[in-house]
């Protein structure tokens, strides 16, 4: 028998699939706080489990991460920055290609979530600035900091568990021999996909300067927080060789409390958090662990097959589409105790191909979507899905051979 928790999700995915019913249309975070409240009031999850369900520190993480995002767009920063970087791109597709390096370069130090949230208006700048298609600009950014995530231990958090779980040392190295190249493949697959959604591609930009607001006080503030996160994620990383762990909590706070305690526009900066994306998260880790406790997903999971690559990779795909990809690799890493490298490497790879085949796969795509929408763009479940199926099939072939040749000289 199906618990009702799974049946709460089912109807959450179907919605976040259609968008809309008649002339409503549903946005993704009202959908997952229905399914939240529909799983209290049913009785899948008590009210002080799914308090404690909430990762506090992800949510924190974000939030910080979120008041940055709007100070260096406040501020005038992202605008000067995007003048700057993409001045020389003489063409539309030199503009997609170097969007997508940079921010996949980003993602593999500064977090997928992070990238997403501080890129969005980037992504949206350039499309208007450059006349590519906002939609192409919006799919650039979710899987450039998808597969860009995916190289190094700290690209994302699932990436970190696994690295953390003593199965993979000297992991920097590891993810770099194992998931590299194969990221890379991917990152120009998607360039050459989303090249056919530019109408003439090969055609010269201009580049205007136009008018930016640049606020000289905030943008002194927002640098200075800036230059604190690099140093924190630095920090991590270096205490990470020790056995200590910093808690994303102090990053948050890095990036927040600079411009919260000192900017005279902190109420602003307040306003400009997505709290609806802050809720959204809430809202899914509780859904998530009505789910997980009902026991259902553990029964289906081929845990006893988990000893095959191509096995590993396509199970994580599958079940991370409904349930998120953390839950997922905290059940798997103990079965995976005492396994050879390779197949740590496909779980990760797994995870990152996850959030290339729908909106729901990888959170910091649905953060993309929630940051374009407060600006009046947006792209459905489907769209996203017709992009993502050929790049996940590709990843499939490319992480999935990479890891087998690389596995079988390495061993």
């Amino acid at each position: 028998m199906i618990p009702v928790a799974v049946w709460i999700l089912g109807a959450v995915f179907c919605l976040i699939v259609v968008r809309q019913i008649g002339t409503i249309r549903l946005p993704i975070w009202g959908v997952m706080t229905a399914g939240a409240c529909a799983a209290l009031i049913f009785g899948t999850i008590s009210i002080p489990d799914a308090f404690f369900s909430i990762n506090f520190s992800v949510i924190l993480f974000l939030l910080g991460m979120f008041v940055l995002g709007a100070a260096l767009e406040k501020s005038g920063i992202l605008h000067l920055l995007s003048l700057k970087n993409f001045a020389r791109a003489k063409t539309k597709k030199e503009v997609l290609f170097w969007f997508i390096l940079v921010m996949a370069a980003f993602s593999a130090f500064l977090m997928n979530d992070t990238i997403a949230i501080i890129g969005t208006p980037v992504a949206l700048f350039c499309a208007a600035a450059y006349k590519i298609p906002v939609k192409t600009m919006l799919f650039a950014l979710c899987f450039a900091v998808t597969f860009g995530s995916c190289m190094t231990p700290i690209g994302n958090p699932q990436n970190l568990l696994i690295a953390i779980s003593g199965g993979v040392p000297f992991a920097f190295l590891e993810f770099a021999l194992y998931l590299l190249i194969p990221s890379v493949i991917c990152l120009y697959a998607v360039y050459r996909i989303l090249l056919l959604t530019i109408p003439s591609p090969g055609s010269h930009v201009v580049h205007e300067p136009g008018k930016v607001f640049f606020d000289e006080a905030l943008s002194r503030w927002s640098k200075i927080s800036l230059g604190l996160v690099f140093f924190t994620v630095v920090l991590r990383i270096v205490l990470s060789f020790f056995g200590f762990e910093l808690p994303f909590a102090v990053i948050a706070a890095a990036a927040a409390f600079p411009l919260l305690l000192f900017s005279k526009r902190r109420v602003e900066l307040l306003r400009g958090v997505d709290w609806s994306t802050l809720l959204f998260f809430a809202s899914m880790f509780v859904l998530m662990a009505a789910v997980w406790n009902s026991g259902f997903i553990q029964t289906i999971l081929p845990t006893s097959e988990m000893t095959s690559v191509p096995i590993l990779f396509g199970t994580t795909v599958i079940v991370s589409q409904f349930i998120s990809n953390v839950p997922f690799v905290a059940l798997i890493l103990p079965a995976l105790t005492g396994s050879g490298i390779p197949l740590y490497m496909a779980l990760v790879a797994g995870c990152t191909a996850a959030g290339s085949l729908t909106i729901i796969g990888a959170a910091s795509s649905v953060i993309v979507l929630q940051r374009a929408e407060k600006s009046g763009e947006t792209f459905s479940f489907m769209e996203f899905f017709k992009i993502g199926l050929p790049v996940t099939l590709i990843a499939a072939g490319a992480y999935i051979g990479w890891i087998l040749v690389v596995g079988l000289f390495a061993g």
